[in-house]
């Protein structure tokens, strides 16, 4: 019988009845089958859905007590209803099933309610994992959310570096035994929970006194090994170093700690609200009111129940840059002191700072520690048992006592002790004897000028290398300077370096046995160095600090100018040594880099990794050394070796890093007027080459770039005597860009970033793209608008790209990665203007419907609708303090509006016709606007008066600016003119003519000595803003510029136009230094490679018409006829190619001559 068998079936686990009781009840239903006629379909059913509901349960495990709740429910039914069935057993009626109607029911019934049971466990568990699913997307968008706060993860006390960072960042737990007074301290001050106990606790102590292992401890105590009594838990930390630039920067700080609290505790993350998150752009003590404070008082004043109390550790402030670390640590001091966040505490660490001491006194509560108020006994003590452990061969010897006693409580110095003995595995004599004249060197006074530590440093130094010196004997003094050369060599290069490359920087004339000499002085010097991936570190910022102090290190002082300047000409001696003409013995001009296999073998076999880090190194030991003394070694690199040294920069990945170098060079020279203008032409010349595709095969540094290159200074025409080989370039005369990139379609707007790094514009096939200004590859197209890009803009910090549309909407990008981060929509009509306010918090633009809206540039809210005017806004702006918005309009009218609060302040009455430009002058105290009534008219901003009427232009006034000081207004109109007038007076200073057709676009050079103006009659011009004097004619475009601007340092002329173009110019020159473009719409005069695998650049490229070899790349504003013969000279042509004595193909390298000499035609 079935039902006797039921007891046996049932588990003791309570989490098992649910599923042996459903066993059971097939077991039933296959007996039941046999009289199918007396039992209810219902059942069967059942029986089904429980047969399926037990498969799905088969692997599942409840998550959560809500999904155990319901089970146990569940577990509960069937469990009351088995014993229904075992009654009926017991009543011996399940034999009568087929007689008993009753009885039948009464089973019925039962499967009836196990069937309500199971389907209430399925809804309730599908409701539970519906929710437990929506929560996770939650979280999941809470952690982007989270991410956008930037942490420093490195700064994490669970951070586990690797490679050359595991060294820096060896962050060690105290010895047992050790510390157990003083961690005994903070671990019961952090478990205080009395009103009166302190927020912070403040551990002052000085460099190698063991404060960030103290740090250490205390968070891995409260991270993970909690104990019984402990009431508080980590809640963020942060680990300063100044190995990373993320682990020493002030501004990182908050925005880790309120990560890691938001990821401990939800009620943070919610009051971690959107608008608190445009505080990761500003200043520390900001970011500790909106990332921390608010958001902490927000809970607080919430009364949550059951707040938990987390302790925040921040370790070793005075490693943050410059005085960030002292100055946050006032602020953290000032934010506790005001507000109390009760249930945060604060643990930091630091150096002294007397004035902080002083600061913190005033409060009344505090807990402030210096490590010099450990009693002596009990450093002594701890020392003892971390030299035990450590040197267990001088366990209660007096030597041990010595030490002890000589450490005075340093635990750096105890630890540079156990290095000093024990890293070479030195015997147990030769330890002896070094313990022996560590304590026979004997301890000095502990004063401010001579740290304590400074004993130590002394005496390892004499160890190692003031044993070479002898003031008697020269030779032996030789061999004391070069040791010690090493020494500084490691402490003074640019970035941590190989035994190898200090071996060549000291010796670039391969002195025998020099690497042997490094070793040996590394090896020696193991107590305060060490090596790591073949690269060397210092173990401790102190001892970098005691070897550039000269009354510290005495006779073992680094004098950082002096030595920069050996290092800056040991550079140029290894460059100029080692740096040659096709340097990788590359065989042939006509491949590009990429398809020569064997190019990166014989890279690495020709470029040393000393000539690879001087090559990148040399303008940073040149900024730090006397450039005086070096002015002909400058002049000689710049003959020629600047070119080898391009050359090998373009083999090495590293192209775009020589105008920048060689801009820095020229900064450093900048008391010597022809070395400063020859750097600059340099510069120039590495721009004009690296942003183009002749970057893309090395030989055509020479081949194309030098050849095309149009400069006739002296210093070009000296590189150019030297390349007999390479084809002559002829040009007529006049301006041409720096650089030329070909888009897709018309560029109706551009913009540059704040720092001239990065170029953005709006094309009319809506695509917005972002391109490297310095070496003009397109770095992102940003997908989204489906028309026209009127209007765009970058941030002040130049994180973001905003964009208005033809489409009625406005888009918010990440300049760096190019993702939309916002849609913001509202608009009605075509949005024709877009800005940032300065501090990037609004978002301003201005539409076809008629209104200019305010949104909030980080969470895409429409914070406000500014309505009035009757018809398009054509151009809007914020003052430069963000409180009033002026737009221009169709309507003939220009608005000020209150910025926060929406309200139309202003209403600007006077133009006659469209409005189509307004400006702020930068002190916000006028607005110029101009015109389609011809006319540029002055605003008084704060009372909307017109100051003045500037009148002259015979038609529509398409652009105004002011100049930064606010002294001149320029406009450019459909008249053909530009126009300066005196912003004071109204009177028109200068009218600049030129232009064959209407200018749609003027502006100021940032120093005002220059306008550019851009043209529908296809140039840009640049004039000299004090005698109206035209500069150069930048011709190139080939069709309506639409938009000029200059970059913030006025070097660059960047212009966009109807051509598909946007085109880089040398605001000095006006020369041709750079073409780039990204298809072959423009260059028809070209025979154009068709290879799939070939980059969009390559247009401009002349190809052989039999074997399409790459032959020379030639800028597309050079007007080159189109012609079949390419060995031949045109005769009718603004520019032409001559390849009469050119050497290309194989024999390229013979282009070269180490005489020089230009063969006649």
């Amino acid at each position: 019988m079935l039902l006797k068998r039921l007891p046996n079936a049932i588990d003791t686990n309570p989490v098992k009845i649910a599923s042996n009781i459903i066993k059971i009840v097939l077991e039933i239903s296959d007996a039941v089958r046999e009289n199918i006629d007396v039992v209810d379909k219902r059942i069967l059913s059942t029986v089904d859905q429980l047969r399926a509901l037990e498969e799905a349960r088969d692997g599942w495990k409840p998550h959560g007590d809500k999904e155990m709740r319901a089970v146990e429910l569940f577990e509960s039914t069937l469990t009351k209803e088995y014993a229904n069935l075992i009654e009926l057993k017991e009543q011996s009626l399940i034999r009568k099933i087929a007689d008993h109607e009753k009885e039948k029911g009464e089973i019925a019934e039962i499967f009836q309610r196990i069937n309500q049971a199971r389907e209430q466990l399925v809804v309730r568990i599908c409701l539970l994992s519906l929710f437990s699913f929506s929560h996770s997307i939650y979280l999941g968008s809470d952690r982007l959310l989270l991410e956008r706060l930037e942490a420093a993860h490195s700064a994490d006390h669970k951070y586990e570096a690797e490679g050359e960072a595991q060294q820096s960042l060896r962050r060690t737990v105290c010895t047992p035994g050790t510390r157990v007074r003083i961690l005994g301290d903070i671990a019961r001050w952090a478990n205080d929970t009395s009103p009166e106990s302190e927020s912070i606790y403040w551990l002052v102590g000085q460099a190698g006194s063991g404060k960030t292992t103290i740090a250490h401890t205390i968070a891995r105590r409260f991270e993970f090994a909690h104990d019984a009594d402990d009431t508080i838990v980590l809640g963020g930390n942060f680990f300063c170093s100044r190995h990373f630039k993320e682990t020493r920067s002030a501004t990182r700080i908050v925005r880790t700690i309120a990560y890691h609290l938001a990821l401990r505790y939800k009620p943070f993350a919610d009051a971690l609200d959107l608008k608190s998150f445009d505080a990761v752009h500003q200043n520390a003590r900001t970011q500790l009111q909106r990332l921390l404070v608010d958001p902490w008082k927000q809970i607080q004043s919430a009364e949550l129940s059951d707040v938990p109390r987390f302790l925040v550790i921040i370790d070793a402030l005075d490693e943050i840059d410059g005085e960030g670390g002292s100055e946050f640590l006032r602020d953290l001091l000032d934010s506790i002191n005001k507000h109390r966040l009760r249930g945060l505490k604060f643990f930091a660490t630091s150096r002294p700072d007397q004035d902080l001491v002083e600061h913190l006194h005033s409060f009344q509560n505090k807990q402030f520690y210096h490590l010099r108020q450990v009693p002596v006994e009990e450093a002594d003590a701890d020392i003892t048992a971390y030299l035990n452990a450590e040197l267990p061969r001088f366990r209660d010897t007096p030597e041990m006592k010595k030490l002890v006693e000589q450490a005075a409580g340093l635990f750096i110095y105890a630890a540079t002790v156990v290095k000093y003995l024990s890293k070479l595995k030195f015997s147990l004599s030769e330890q002896m004897r070094r313990i022996n004249r560590l304590l026979e060197s004997g301890i000095p006074q502990s004063t401010k000028e001579t740290p304590l530590l400074d004993n130590l440093y002394q005496q390892v130094l004499r160890d190692t290398i003031g044993q070479f010196m002898d003031d008697e004997d020269e030779d032996e003094n030789i061999d004391f300077m070069r040791r010690l050369k090493i020494l500084h060599t490691f402490l003074c290069s640019a970035e941590p370096i190989s035994i190898d490359i200090v071996a060549n920087l000291i010796s670039p004339s391969d002195e025998p046995n020099s690497t042997e000499i490094v070793a040996h002085v590394l090896a020696s010097l193991h107590a305060i160095l060490y090596t790591e991936n073949d690269k060397v570190f210092s173990y401790h910022k102190s001892f970098t600090d005691f070897i550039f102090n000269e009354n510290r290190a005495k006779e073992f002082w680094c004098n950082p100018p002096q030595f920069h300047l050996l290092l800056s000409r040991n550079c140029f001696d290894i460059m100029n040594s080692e740096l040659k003409f096709n340097i990788a013995n590359i065989q042939s001009s006509f491949l590009l880099d990429r398809d020569n296999i064997a190019l990166p073998d014989t890279i690495k076999q020709n470029i040393s990794p000393a000539l690879r880090y001087t090559c990148h190194n040399w303008v940073y030991h040149l900024s730090l050394a006397d450039s005086n003394e070096l002015a002909n070694i400058l002049s000689n690199f710049l003959k020629l070796p600047v070119l080898f040294w391009i050359e090998a920069m373009n083999l090495m990945g590293s192209r775009g890093l020589c105008e920048y170098m060689l801009r820095g060079a020229r900064k450093v020279v900048v008391n010597n007027t022809p070395l400063e203008e020859e750097f600059a032409e340099a510069a120039s010349f590495a721009l004009y080459f690296s942003g183009s595709a002749a970057s893309l095969s090395t030989p055509h540094l020479y081949i194309s770039s030098l050849a095309t290159w149009r400069t006739t200074s002296g210093l070009s025409q000296g590189w150019k005597t030297r390349f007999p080989g390479i084809p002559r370039f002829v040009q007529s005369a006049g301006g041409a860009a720096l650089m030329t990139i070909t888009t897709a379609s018309p560029v109706y707007t551009i913009a540059l970033s704040s720092d001239g790094k990065y170029l953005v514009s709006g094309l009319e096939d809506g695509t917005v793209r972002v391109w490297d200004a310095s070496m003009g590859e397109e770095l992102k197209v940003l997908v989204g608008h489906s028309d026209h890009v009127w209007s765009v803009a970058f941030s002040s910090d130049n994180k973001w790209i905003v964009s208005g549309s033809e489409d009625k909407t406005v888009r918010v990008w990440d300049a760096s990665t190019g993702d939309e981060l916002k849609v913001l929509e509202g608009h009605r009509g075509s949005v024709r203007s877009v800005a940032f306010s300065s501090d990037n918090k609004r978002i301003v633009s201005g539409s076809a419907d008629e209104t200019v809206r305010v949104w909030d540039a980080l969470t895409g809210e429409e914070l406000k609708v500014l309505e009035g005017h009757g018809d398009y806004v054509r151009s809007v702006a914020f003052s430069s303090d963000n409180k009033w918005i002026v737009s221009g309009s169709a309507d003939e009218m220009v608005r000020v509006w209150d910025a926060s609060t929406g309200e139309e302040l202003k209403l600007l009455e006077g133009h006659g016709g469209s409005v189509r430009s307004v400006a702020f002058s930068s002190d916000n105290k006028q607005i110029v606007s101009g015109s389609a009534d011809e006319t540029v008219r002055v605003w008084d901003a704060s009372t909307g008066e017109e100051l003045k009427v500037l009148e002259g232009h015979g038609s529509y006034v398409w652009s105004v600016a002011f100049s930064s000081d606010n002294k001149h207004i320029v406009s450019g109109s459909e008249d053909k003119t530009v126009r300066v007038w005196d912003a004071s007076t109204g009177e028109e200073l200068k009218v600049l003519e030129g232009h064959r057709n209407y200018v749609q676009s003027v502006a100021f050079s940032s120093d005002n000595k220059q306008i550019v103006s851009g043209s529908a009659d296809r140039t840009v011009r640049v004039w000299d803003a004090s005698t109206g004097e035209e500069l150069k004619v930048l011709e190139g475009h080939g069709d309506y510029v639409r938009s000029v601007a200059f970059s913030s340092n006025n070097k660059w002329i960047v212009s966009g136009s109807d051509d598909r173009t946007v085109r880089v110019w040398d605001a000095s020159t006006g020369e041709v230094l750079n073409v780039l473009e990204d298809n072959d719409n423009y260059c028809k005069f070209l025979h154009y490679s068709r290879q799939k695998d070939v980059d969009q650049r390559h247009t401009g490229w002349l190809l052989s018409p039999l074997t399409n070899h790459f032959l020379m790349f030639v800028p597309p504003d050079a007007k080159l006829p189109d012609f079949s013969n390419i060995l031949t000279m045109p005769r009718s042509a603004a520019a032409s190619v001559d390849f009469t004595f050119s050497t290309l193909g194989p024999n390229w390298s013979s282009c070269f001559s180490s005489e020089g000499s230009v063969p006649s035609p």
